[in-house]
């Protein structure tokens, strides 16, 4: 797998799977990653070179439809 950066949020990215994960580092993680008490909780991952990937599909906006990355 190649880890790649996103050309508007410059985040690293992996496509596995015909998805992609957008990859966060230890310190940048989002808040919604395994908290109970949020709306929509993210929980699974997966980590690769000192990434913790997380898919796009937790990241797209029930509202509006577009990819909000935390």
């Amino acid at each position: 797998m190649i880890i790649k950066k996103s050309s508007k949020s410059k985040k690293p990215f992996i496509k596995f799977n015909h998805t992609r994960h957008f990859g966060f580092q230890i310190g940048k993680l989002p808040k919604r990653l395994c908290d109970v008490e949020s709306k929509n909780p993210i929980h699974s991952w997966f980590n690769y070179k000192g990434f913790t990937f997380i898919s796009e599909k937790n990241f797209i906006n029930p509202i509006t439809g577009q990819l909000t990355i935390e």
